[in-house]
């Protein structure tokens, strides 16, 4: 029901200047009286149908501003627009766990484990229905730039129809839809302040840990000092006795090794002069030999096979000298690693409890890294879990969003009257409508002259719709007139009240317009003369 407060506003079918001059008046009355004929032309013979009357209507379009946008809503509430969101666990009631569950860290950690998963758990499809919301985003954008024509004055001998949709129920609708926004708000504002917490109580246990982590190396290294000062001088001695006994090893060795090397150089000079010996006494066979002094050469031969015999010995005794030389080096090696390996014993077995605390050290700081470790590790799948809820929510805050059109000029809501023409027609009990939708006057283009010259009509080609989607709202009132029976019989009524076929001042556009249309090549001088005769008839 309509208020006196309610604000109205008109759009205009056509432009401005094509409404005043009667060019419009014209049209519409010459498209009327084409659909009257079927398609056969002006001129053509056959039976017609009877043009009960042609009326200006508005239909109503509600426009309810909420913050800086605003929702559209069809008058006649025909469809509802159900907007779905999906209802997440409670992040007031995680706030409260994570609360109550923040201390001491082991009733945290089993607070992180249970709550891994809880945004994505139970997650509930739910829908609001907006009865009559229009959020189509090409009707919107229409819309938007349509009003801007708008005038605050309603034209004389226009049909209103009266909406159906109530402003009062509208008004229900917004309030339970602003209740259920504000809570959906209040769960997207707490989310990242969950995120928030969850990270800052990580931090604090993570930064108590390094803080005992450091503490428990810190006295363990205290003691590993002061069992230094006891171990390092007993090392410090065994080392020194170690390196004693290796030095006196190695002296005896070394002698050892010095006498052999004494006996082999001499050894190996022996060999020599024996091997110069050899050569002599082979020169002195030779010579011996070819003066054919037997007995001399027999005896030069006899010296050769003794010094032979003598440098074998030799050689052989040098062999043995070398291999008492590797086999004494290698006992010296093999000694002197048994005593570095003692002192490595006895070294290790001296730092035992140095070990021992090192061992102890390294197993409390590791214990404080895997107690580090798992907190970050549950930490993470709730945040990434919060932080899945927050896109999630913010989606939910941009399609709600969507639904209206930006408007920061609109204070109260208001009706905007949509004008379309309707045409009835008769024939004997048949009764049937034509529906234009807001249209511009079109320019006589090819196709026009193109049927001109075969001598058909233009007229059907004359009104163009300006808009798509406004156009296909308005075609819902040729459904509703089939459909709905008290739909029907308020257009008839206001309709027959506002017949424009009894309007004085519109036949006078008429005319006017359809000299224009005549002028502008529309027109053929018969087709005018036609429309004209019956508009008088």
């Amino acid at each position: 029901m309509l208020t006196s407060a309610t604000k109205r506003f008109s759009l205009p079918f056509s432009s401005q200047k094509t409404s005043e001059s009667g060019v419009e008046a014209a049209a519409v009355f010459a498209v009327a009286e084409l659909e009257r004929n079927k398609g056969g032309g002006l001129i053509a013979r056959q039976p017609e149908e009877k043009l009960v009357f042609l009326s200006k209507v508005g239909y109503p379009l509600w426009l309810f501003p909420k913050n800086n946008s605003s929702f559209v809503f069809d008058g006649f509430a025909d469809s509802s627009y159900s907007i779905s969101y999906s209802e997440v666990p409670s992040a007031k009631a995680f706030m409260e766990s994570l609360e109550a569950n923040s201390r001491p860290r082991e009733k945290y950690t089993a607070f992180l484990s249970d709550y891994g998963n809880y945004f994505q758990q139970s997650i509930k499809e739910k829908q609001f229905v907006f009865r009559g919301l229009i959020a189509n985003l090409d009707f919107k954008n229409e819309f938007n730039v349509y009003r801007k024509e708008a005038v605050d004055a309603i034209p004389a001998n226009s049909a209103l129809l009266s909406p159906t949709l109530e402003e009062n129920t509208i008004s229900s609708l917004i309030v339970e839809f602003d209740k259920l926004q504000s809570f959906l708000r209040e769960e997207a504002e707490r989310l990242p302040e969950c995120a928030r917490l969850v990270n800052k109580t990580t931090s604090q246990y993570i930064t108590e840990l390094d803080y005992e982590s450091a503490a428990a190396k810190e006295e363990a290294d205290a003691k590993i000092r002061a069992q230094e000062e006891i171990v390092n001088p007993k090392i410090a001695k065994l080392s020194k006795e170690y390196k004693l006994k290796i030095k006196g090893l190695t002296e005896s060795f070394d002698k050892e090794l010095e006498s052999l090397q004494k006996l082999k150089a001499k050894t190996l000079k022996f060999i020599r002069t024996n091997e110069g010996k050899i050569k002599l006494y082979q020169r002195e066979a030779k010579a011996q030999a070819a003066k054919n002094h037997a007995i001399y050469e027999k005896r030069w031969k006899e010296k050769i096979k003794q010094a032979q015999k003598e440098l074998n010995g030799l050689k052989k005794e040098l062999k043995n000298i070398e291999g008492n030389v590797k086999k004494l080096s290698k006992q010296k090696i093999q000694e002197i690693s048994r005593l570095n390996f003692g002192l490595d014993a006895e070294i290790k077995f001296a730092r035992q409890p140095l070990r021992e605390l090192e061992v102890a050290r390294d197993a409390k700081t590791l214990t404080f890294k895997q107690e580090t470790d798992k907190l970050l590790k549950q930490e993470k799948p709730v945040i990434e879990s919060l932080n899945k809820s927050i896109k999630f929510r913010e989606a939910i805050k941009d399609n709600f969003e969507l639904l209206g059109i930006r408007d920061q000029g609109s204070k109260s809501s208001a009706l905007f009257y949509v004008p379309f023409y309707v045409a009835c027609f008769e024939m004997g009990s048949t009764r049937r409508y034509l529906i234009l939708p807001p249209s511009t006057i079109s320019a006589v283009d090819f196709s026009a002259k193109l049927k001109g010259a075969l001598g058909m009509s233009k007229i059907k080609d004359l009104l163009m719709p300006r808009f798509k989607a406004i156009t296909a709202l308005i075609d819902k009132v040729q459904v509703l007139t089939k459909q709905n029976a008290m739909f029907e019989s308020q257009l008839n009524g206001l309709a027959q009240r506002n017949n424009l076929l009894n309007n004085g001042l519109f036949r006078e556009n008429v005319e006017r317009g359809l000299v224009y249309l005549k002028h502008e090549g529309w027109l053929s001088d018969k087709e005018q003369q036609v429309l004209s005769s019956r508009l008088k008839s």
